[in-house]
């Protein structure tokens, strides 16, 4: 754990919502943190790897990163016109998600549900 590492850590895990590597590299150069863009991307590989973050594709050209730490699981509701993402926890589908794995002698590690369309203001 390099110095440079341990801030990026301690700037991901105060944060809430979505970035990019790019918007997450840009808010650690407004507060100051000196740090390589390459070292900001490779550390959040290294965060999704632990557990402590959780890589999202909503379908755009980069990914999207999230601290698990204090942050339940739920799925995602992406507008594909102004990119907007929201967050919806549902226990119906994740009791679904199970059956289905189940009738299908499925063992899941991990899922990810994203529901793309328009939001309220883009209809």
């Amino acid at each position: 754990m390099t110095k440079q590492r341990r801030k990026i850590f301690q700037v991901f895990v105060g944060t809430k919502g979505h970035l990019s590597a790019d918007e997450f590299y840009h808010l650690l150069k407004r507060r100051g943190v000196k740090v390589g863009y390459t070292t900001v991307y490779r550390t959040l590989k290294l965060l999704v790897e632990a557990g402590i973050a959780r890589r999202v594709d909503f379908g755009g050209r980069e990914a999207h990163f999230e601290q698990k730490l204090r942050h339940a699981h739920h799925d995602h509701l992406v507008c594909v016109r102004c990119g907007k993402s929201i967050e919806f926890v549902s226990s119906r589908i994740e009791e679904l998600q199970e059956k289905i794995a189940k009738q299908k002698r499925f063992l899941p590690q991990r899922h990810s549900l994203v529901i793309y369309g328009l939001c309220e203001e883009c209809q």
